[in-house]
């Protein structure tokens, strides 16, 4: 562990620290950005430029202004992870990641600087100047008295530091002995059991933790409840979003940057239940992904129960799931999720899945339902008793011999006795650990290019579940089914969606021929795009299929034959012949870069991960179909 000298900024290593090893003050707080900030490399190859002042000035000048803060309340040494860490060697980082929990909690103390938070110009008044540390004022004005003027004054501020969104600061701010806050010039505003209702606002953590946390401690303090600190904060690095929780729960993994996010997660739980026996892992719903200051966040005073009961539940029929979560935002409903101290329950990771030792519960109808009750449900704060646990549902695996996965977890209020019975003992009820892909999915635009002659009409579009084999109806798609401001020749596209797009062919023929152009997007966001004429048998269509039951059949079952029939036969057809005036139309599928939306909030992180394509018709008449074409000119849309 390398340490600063506050008095002269200089970085000293482990073997010249002195003996025994001197106490210290530790930073948190977040990165002005890579480029900018101080780092190991730096202080061995730009020492001169670095005391000169003229290489990564605003780096340099917080490294000074943290150890002036420092030495001002009398600490001769200081930690700053972005220069006392070398990042470029994977071994010191990986041992300093597995060490940080520890490094903190060793701290004298921890200066937690919130460079978006300037007491100046909130607190200042008439008769009342900032001059110096707000919590060193005798009197009604000190910070840490809640009814005080600069109190109230900074709290809509502190509540809103970009500090209680990242990652790393979690831990920061529950390991240290004593963890004070500094605005941005550096002035103590307060400290952590000072501002302790106005942290749990912003990060649903109860005082208790913040001055009673163990990391081994379970009964106090949830995994689950853990979990749901982290799944609204951010990292840089997406591995880092679980690298981070590691001194939460005091245990230690390998750093595998490049892993990606889910197998880093998928790690962290499997090395929790190896190690630990609390069945609140399990205690997840599926699909919360909205971000921290959504309006449906249980940041804003919800429960587990009430966020379960309020949020949409997606369709689970046929969809069943590991009982690995596929992600820490599977956590964000579970602040209120305690872990009892029960012993009837046990569970084991094996190769085949997840063994659970636990009574097993079916449904007397005999169905092929099946159930098993966790050691967790809802806290006692909010009027629950132990007898209230989460119930967790089964169901075989189609492809799996005396396997189960999971559905939507439930309360055990729900499992009356006239249904459920218990079931005899039959061994280890074994359950699928995780289904997950990491595969990345996502939405894709297609923008469409085409000739004078095409008139593009109305478009059509049916959303399939692949695990239920299910559909929904064909449904119009017009602009209301898309957040984002598109063009007249554009369309947004999700994944496990199919796109009618009707066109005619205006070219002094008697009649205009009919196409429609046809999207795929699979459900691991693989795009297809093909062509059909719509007046050839068995898929003849005519007139708008939503006043017309027959059409719409044949449309759906169209939809049906393409989705399903590309996953043995990838490509779709490109050509579409009207063999009775000679007219062959051809489409082309290239991606292209993703153009700048203004977009923002929710919608802007949604979409920022889409995919852009390029849907090119071109027209050939009077021409021998399978012989070369020639495309006419196409109408590319100029986007402003």
């Amino acid at each position: 562990m390398r340490l600063l000298r506050t008095d002269d900024y200089k970085l000293v290593e482990a073997n010249d620290l002195p003996t025994p090893f001197p106490e210290y003050a530790i930073l948190s707080h977040t990165w002005i950005s890579p480029k900018d900030e101080i780092t190991y490399q730096d202080f061995k190859q730009r020492k001169a430029d670095i005391e000169n002042d003229i290489f990564k000035q605003k780096g340099w000048a917080k490294l000074r202004e943290y150890c002036d803060r420092a030495a001002k309340d009398g600490w001769d040494w200081a930690w700053m992870d972005t220069c006392c860490i070398d990042k470029t060697n994977s071994a010191d980082t990986e041992k300093a990641i597995n060490a940080m929990f520890r490094w903190y909690q060793s701290a004298g103390i921890c200066y937690a600087y919130l460079d978006d938070v300037d007491a100046e110009i909130v607190v200042n008044r008439p008769g009342f100047l900032v001059s110096g540390d707000l919590d060193d004022t005798a009197g009604r004005d000190n910070v840490a008295d809640p009814t005080s003027f600069s109190h109230r004054a900074l709290k809509a501020f502190l509540i809103q530091a970009k500090w209680f969104t990242r990652g790393w600061t979690l831990q920061e701010l529950l390991a240290p002995p004593y963890l004070v806050f500094v605005d941005q010039a550096w002035r103590r505003i307060g400290t952590r059991e000072s501002w302790a209702d106005e942290i749990k606002e912003a990060s649903r953590i109860e005082a208790r933790h913040l001055t009673n946390f163990s990391p081994t401690n379970f009964t106090s303090c949830s995994i689950a409840m853990r979990l749901s600190w982290a799944s609204c904060r951010e990292t840089t690095v997406e591995e880092d979003e679980t690298y981070s929780l590691l001194g939460l729960f005091g245990i230690s993994l390998p750093l595998i940057y490049g892993e990606g996010r889910w197998r880093a997660f998928n790690r962290l739980q499997r090395e929790l239940i190896t190690v630990y026996n609390d069945d609140s892992i399990f205690a997840w719903i599926f699909g919360q992904t909205a971000n921290r200051h959504s309006p449906e966040s249980p940041q804003q005073g919800g429960t587990f129960l009430e966020y379960e009961e309020r949020r949409e539940r997606p369709d689970t029929q046929g969809h069943g799931r590991g009982i690995l979560a596929p992600s820490i935002r599977e956590y964000r409903g579970a602040s209120d999720v305690e872990a009892f101290d029960i012993d009837d329950n046990g569970f084991a990771m094996t190769n085949k899945g997840i063994e659970f030792s636990a009574k097993r519960w079916r449904h007397k109808d005999g169905r092929s339902g099946r159930l098993i009750v966790l050691n967790c449900g809802p806290g006692g704060a909010n009027g629950f008793q132990k007898e209230d646990r989460f119930a967790l549902p089964l169901k075989p695996v189609a492809d799996g011999r005396d396997m189960f996965e999971v559905d939507e977890i439930r309360g055990l209020t729900m499992v009356t006795s006239d249904k459920w019975e218990e079931e005899p003992c039959r061994g280890p009820t074994v359950i699928r650990a995780s289904n997950y892909s990491t595969a990345v999915t996502s939405t894709s635009i297609f923008s469409l290019e085409y000739p004078e002659q095409i008139r593009i009409g109305k478009k059509y579009f049916v959303d399939f579940n692949t695990s239920s084999l299910s559909t929904t109806p064909l449904t119009h798609l017009d602009g209301s089914c898309s957040p984002l401001d598109l063009a007249d020749d554009e369309l947004i596209v999700k994944p496990n969606r199919l796109v009618f797009i009707n066109i005619e062919l205006h070219c002094g023929l008697p009649r205009h021929p009919k196409f429609d152009i046809v999207i795929n997007l699979n459900e691991k966001s693989f795009p297809s795009v093909g062509i059909v004429a719509r007046g050839q048998r068995p898929w003849q269509r005519l007139g708008d299929p939503l006043d017309n039951e027959d059409s719409c059949f044949t449309y759906e079952g169209l939809a049906h034959h393409l989705h399903y029939g590309v996953k043995d036969t990838p490509a779709y057809p490109v050509n579409a012949v009207d063999e009775r005036d000679n007219v062959v139309i051809s489409v082309l599928l290239l991606p292209r870069p993703r153009q700048q939306r203004p977009v923002q909030g929710a919608v802007s992180a949604a979409f920022s991960a889409t995919r852009a394509y390029s849907v090119k018709i071109s027209v050939q008449q009077n021409a021998d179909y399978g012989q070369p074409t020639t495309a006419y000119a196409s109408k590319r849309r100029r986007l402003e």
